[in-house]
């Protein structure tokens, strides 16, 4: 009995060294599911950030309940992060702005190594905030707020970085306006990448090589948006044909659709993300599809709530299926449980993450009655 119960201990053990899996540690006998949460680290004016850095937390898969969390790599402002496709590298963008501050970072840690600093290297503008991966696992974009440059790298064999590409808006492209690049999203196919710009109200588009880390502009060059939009997130559906659009700055979403054929991009839908009484101050943050493809989220700061809306997976179009309070302040960022059957919000300037239950017939959100402190979390990666 005593052999069985130590050689239990050290299976038990085992698992949770760091050279697991971050997507599951067994907890009493469980396997428990993991997540991590880039944050705010400093008082910028606009926030006040009172992290230290990138935090994991740990999941009860069944029940969706948060059951810890644990710090894991300290830095300034990492804003936004993702885990490689092989498991092994974390990659974090460091949002720095501050006057002195010549760029911002991105940042490499060695998951398998208990997080150890690999690498940074300079983003190339200020206010970095958002990193992406290609399908391959070989090619990184990262976008800047401030300065109109979104930088591509190539992975190295040691999970460092190379840079490799830039693509920086031209000055006085829109006269009184300032760019301001914030997201990119790879294609399903990987032949476009499409960087959302906020201060100049498009999409531009990119073809990428994930083989020399190059991109070269796509034939359309860009979609154009409605004025004062504020494109900030995209999402592509599952087969590529349309791409999906959150505005901050006018409550809407815009459904792309994507002619493989003829190589080009249209305008099928703008639809609102608020309801039709609310007149209060608002910005849309984020956007997911479900993994089924049916439902699609995003964020709404201001209204505190995730709209939910039903796909036509057909034409692309959506149907309004509802609102669901955030029981947060500030929703910068949500998540989809790997299962789908949970949704996490990082509730910025509440200092919190709430756990909905996700309906995946019906596609509405229920509140499980739990808010997660954690400082100003920004974003939340499984």
């Amino acid at each position: 009995m005593k052999t069985s119960l130590f050689a239990l201990f050290g299976a038990l053990l085992f698992c949770c060294l760091p050279a697991c899996s971050p997507k599951a540690v067994v907890t009493n006998g469980i396997d428990n599911v993991t997540a991590y949460i880039g944050s705010y680290t400093r008082d910028e004016g606009w926030v006040n950030g009172r992290s230290e850095g990138i935090a994991q937390i740990i999941i009860d898969p069944a029940t969706g309940r948060i059951l810890s969390k644990r710090p894991i790599a300290s830095m300034i402002n990492p804003s936004f992060v993702i885990e490689s496709a092989d498991g092994r590298y974390l990659y974090a963008v460091s949002e720095m702005a501050r006057e002195g501050e010549p760029s911002g970072s991105i940042v490499t840690f060695d998951i398998k190594d208990d997080y150890r600093k690999l690498s940074e290297l300079p983003t190339g503008g200020k206010a970095s905030c958002h990193v992406q991966a290609d399908r391959t696992g070989k090619m990184l974009m990262t976008c800047n707020y401030v300065g109109g440059v979104a930088m591509a790298f190539l992975r190295n064999t040691d999970g460092t970085l190379t840079e490799t590409d830039k693509f920086v808006v031209p000055k006085n492209l829109v006269p009184g306006k300032q760019p301001h690049l914030h997201s990119a999203k790879f294609s399903p196919s990987n032949r476009i990448v499409a960087l959302a710009d906020l201060g100049l109200d498009r999409v531009w588009l990119f073809h990428p090589n994930p083989n020399t880390g190059k991109i070269e502009p796509h034939a359309q060059g860009f979609v154009p948006l409605a004025p004062g939009a504020g494109p900030r997130h995209t999402e592509w559906s599952a087969d590529g044909r349309f791409l999906y659009v959150i505005n901050e700055l006018n409550g809407t979403v815009n459904v792309l659709g994507y002619d493989g054929a003829a190589d080009r991009f249209t305008n099928l839908q703008t639809i609102s993300t608020l309801p039709e009484k609310f007149f209060g101050k608002n910005s849309c943050a984020d956007i997911h599809l479900h993994p089924n493809g049916k439902l699609l989220y995003g964020s709404n700061r201001g209204h505190n709530s995730i709209v939910s809306y039903r796909v036509n997976q057909a034409n692309g179009r959506l149907s309004l299926i509802g609102h669901q309070p955030t029981e947060g302040d500030f929703p910068r960022n949500f998540a989809i449980s790997p299962t789908g059957n949970f949704l996490y919000v990082a509730n910025q300037n509440s200092g919190n993450i709430t756990v909905h239950a996700l309906n995946q017939k019906s596609g509405q959100l229920t509140y499980l009655n739990q808010r997660f402190a954690i400082a100003t979390p920004v974003c939340i990666e499984f």
